[in-house]
């Protein structure tokens, strides 16, 4: 029997890459505690980025990560709930807050890394089942919606005549 959402085609693009996303996050969330890390998925991009550029505002931090302020919002808090960040007042700027590791968070991102080589090689495995440069392709994807976001892409479309 044919996949219902398959049989919609690629009109249902999105929908297929959600349902992906789930899998890989989902999976990622059972996984993570059995090798010690305590951070949810979509939030390890964030503790990542922490590390690499040390405090930054939630505006930077969502460019960063090219995600929408209100969600890198709500990664904040879960992150400060457990610790793993905390938010302060910029000394120059005391309208802005500064989200920045903490010690624990420090801790956590020897578990991440550890996490993050045995992440990469059953990704690869899984991205080598729809062929070698499946990744690319991905990265092509996302790239040419940045230059052209979906929804002008939807809008010069529906301008088109009809064939």
């Amino acid at each position: 029997m044919t996949d219902f959402i398959q049989q919609q085609g690629p009109a249902f693009l999105a929908h297929l890459l959600r349902r992906l996303a789930d899998e890989l996050v989902h999976g990622a969330a059972d996984w993570y505690p059995t090798v010690g890390v305590t951070a949810p998925p979509r939030t390890i991009s964030t503790l990542l980025a922490l590390d690499a550029h040390g405090p930054l505002g939630v505006t930077e931090l969502a460019g960063l990560l090219r995600q929408s302020h209100p969600l890198v919002i709500v990664w904040i808090r879960e992150l400060t709930r457990l610790s793993l960040v905390k938010s302060s007042d910029d000394p120059a700027d005391r309208r802005r807050t500064l989200v920045a590791l903490t010690k624990k968070g420090r801790n956590e991102l020897v578990h991440i890394r550890e996490a993050l080589v045995v992440m990469e090689q059953a990704s690869s495995e899984l991205l080598d089942t729809a062929g070698e440069d499946s990744l690319r392709m991905l990265w092509a994807l996302e790239r040419s919606c940045r230059e052209l976001p979906f929804l002008e892409r939807l809008q010069r479309t529906n301008q088109k005549p009809a064939p």
